[in-house]
């Protein structure tokens, strides 16, 4: 039991950290939009791409955070039956709807790994690294393989939520 908790403890500082260390991602693209905003508007010379590349970023700041989320039970939850629901029934209820969080993290996955894939090789040619069509040259392949990453992330959080929540649903104890 002691190597379940151990476990447990450290994909939750795994979620705490890349959550926390992502959410600074946020400064940046904040950064990133003001100095478009006044390029644009004040001397009307947009950069052209930075959609694009705020876009990818925003991304990369959303999916990391998903796991952090999870563990830090930030999710929205359909209230109407969960709330009236005791412990053990909420527990049961995340038990239940465990395969639609397991599909959605296996998507995540699957789709990360393929959008880096395709931002980072091309077949029969090897390495290249995507970049937006700026002057400026941004790279989008980091962004992209944060889906990847992030579903990672996320899919051990659900796990993790899923032994606990397993545990209590049975037991009536909380895993720590």
């Amino acid at each position: 039991m002691n190597k379940i908790k151990s476990v447990l403890a450290t994909i939750d500082a795994i979620s705490a950290s890349t959550g926390k260390l992502f959410s600074f991602l946020i400064l940046a693209l904040i950064g990133i939009i003001m100095i478009e905003v006044v390029r644009r508007y004040f001397f009307n010379a947009p950069i052209m791409g930075v959609q694009d590349v705020q876009a990818a970023y925003f991304g990369a700041y959303y999916t990391m955070g998903g796991a952090y989320t999870l563990w830090a039970r930030g999710h929205v939850s359909v209230d109407v039956l969960y709330v009236l629901a005791p412990l053990r029934g909420r527990a049961v209820l995340d038990l239940v709807t465990f395969p639609f969080f397991l599909l959605f993290a296996v998507a995540l996955i699957y789709t990360g790994w393929q959008f880096g894939m395709l931002a980072t090789h091309i077949e029969g040619i090897g390495w290249n690294l995507e970049v937006d069509q700026s002057h400026l040259r941004l790279p989008l392949y980091p962004p992209k393989w944060t889906i990847f990453l992030g579903g990672c992330f996320l899919l051990l959080q659900g796990l993790a939520k899923f032994v606990r929540d397993l545990k209590f649903a049975v037991t009536g104890k909380e895993l720590a």
